[in-house]
Formats: structure tokens, sequence, C-alpha cells
């Protein structure tokens, strides 16, 4: 049991290849005459080596009426694929996630989750999420 015990604790001692600067979670309301040009989240490489990060999305709850695309630290995306890889991001230098959304006067509310993490290390990764209300 003790032996458990110290495997575990090593484990949540590892130090994240990555970290988000400000908040995880972005929310957004729009008028319905309105559009969100760019809104994004964006994460630190914590390492002294260049961090290929990759996304997954968890969730879109956006209305399908509603114009909305993405960018994975410069590699923007109509809609919003289910994942990807982004760009090198070098250490000690940050990234991005970012949506667009256009909701073409249509009144109502969404999220999108995503689960960025490093495939070196998947048990570091972070939720990321977008919540949109136009009214």
């Amino acid at each position: 049991m003790l032996l458990i015990g110290l495997m575990l604790s090593a484990l949540s001692d590892v130090p994240r290849s990555f970290e988000v600067i400000g908040e995880s979670v972005k929310t957004v309301v729009l008028d319905n005459a309105g559009k969100l040009e760019l809104i994004e989240i964006k994460f630190l490489n914590t390492t002294d080596n260049n961090l290929e990060l990759k996304w997954t999305r968890l969730e879109n709850t956006f209305p399908k009426q509603w114009d909305y695309s993405m960018c994975a630290f410069g590699k923007c995306q109509v809609g919003i694929p289910k994942g990807g890889v982004l760009r090198p991001v070098y250490p000690g230098k940050s990234g991005f996630l970012a949506i667009h959304v256009l909701p073409k006067g249509i009144k109502g509310e969404g999220t999108v989750r995503f689960r960025l993490f490093d495939p070196k290390d998947e048990r570091n990764g972070q939720i990321l999420e977008f919540r949109v209300r136009v009214k």
C-alpha cells in the first residue's frame, strides 16, 4: 500500500509540458447583430524543447445555423473538426486555440470543449472551453 502511495505521489509531481495562460474557460455574450471576431485561450510551453501538442474536440453544441470556425496556433479551419495537431511551440513561447462565430442574427447559445494534450504525456491534458450566447 505504501508503494502505491509513493508511486501516485511521484506521478502527481510530474510537471506539465504546458500551462494555460489565464482562464481555461472563456464566455462571451453577443448581440444577435454582432459577431465574434476572435476569442482565444493561450498556453505556454514550459519545457526546454519544441512542443507538438494535439487537440480533440469533446463537444460542440453551437447552433447549426451559425457560421463558425477555429484556429489552432496558426492552422485555421472552416467549422470545428474533431481534432488535429498544432504547429510546434518553441520553448518558453505561447500558442493558442481560438474560435470565430458569425451567428447571422440567430439567437442561441453553445459550448465548444477541447482537450489539449502532449502526446508524449497524455495524462497531463487540459480541458479548454468556449461558451457563446447570442441574445
